[in-house]
């Protein structure tokens, strides 16, 4: 059975911005799973990685988002315990003290480092798509009737954007 382009659309959608798994995405179109799994391949071959897209989504996610100010919380946590154990211990040496400092000031840029480096093109894509759903919160707000034009232009122009930003 021939599946139009609208479905394979509606399957990037359910997979990459609803993040289903994609047997759930294919059951829920009604298409098989492997057409479903073609389409992904034929679209990264083209530069549309689904993977890449919904890895983008995740990061924009306010639950990533969270997750990331809480590890970077509880390291910084444990740097300030370090260093107020520095100032209270008085047994240790001041080679053991340069080492500890030295070690801990290595930890504390590759941790900042990792936060700015997280994959910088999902970082991109997901400012894309932030400014998409901002779009779309927008017109939703202040031009309802613009909302069914809206939405028939964005999942196709998400594609445009998955391809710039590969």
């Amino acid at each position: 059975m021939a599946h139009g382009k609208e479905k394979r659309t509606q399957l990037r959608g359910l997979y990459v911005y609803q993040r289903l798994p994609m047997e759930t995405a294919c059951t829920k179109l009604g298409v098989p799973k492997s057409t479903g799994n073609r389409w992904k391949q034929e679209a990264a071959a083209q530069g549309d990685d689904w993977d890449t897209s919904r890895a983008a989504v995740a990061l924009g996610d306010e639950t990533f988002t969270n997750l990331s100010k809480q590890l970077l919380e509880d390291y910084l946590l444990q740097h300030q315990a370090t260093m107020k154990m520095l100032r209270e211990n008085t047994e240790l040496q001041p080679l053991q003290r340069a080492e500890i400092l030295a070690s801990m000031s290595d930890s504390f840029n590759k941790t900042m480092n990792s936060f700015k480096r997280l994959a910088p093109d999902l970082n991109r894509q997901a400012i894309g798509l932030d400014v998409l759903q901002r779009l779309a919160q927008f017109t939703q707000a202040k031009y309802p009737k613009n909302v069914p034009a809206l939405v028939q232009i964005l999942e196709p122009f998400g594609e445009e954007l998955a391809k710039a930003y590969a």
